[in-house]
């Protein structure tokens, strides 16, 4: 018999991605939402060996998801 672990709703969590847009172009933040830090943008940057560097930039005070 299996039971379904009860959890009170107001601390369920979706994952996701972080969604802030860099304000001086178009890249996204592919982190999980919630993250600490910078933000990063793993698709990006300049093509190495077969593999994307990816760009980041600081975390700015007054973001919000959706930006």
């Amino acid at each position: 018999m299996s039971a379904k672990p009860q959890t009170a709703q107001e601390h369920v969590e979706i994952p996701g991605i972080c969604f802030i847009r860099q304000r001086e172009g178009e890249r996204r933040c592919t982190l999980s939402a919630g993250h600490h830090g910078d933000h990063r943008h793993f698709y990006s940057g300049p093509l190495t060996h077969g593999f994307r560097a990816g760009t980041s930039w600081p975390r700015r005070g007054g973001e919000t998801q959706a930006d």
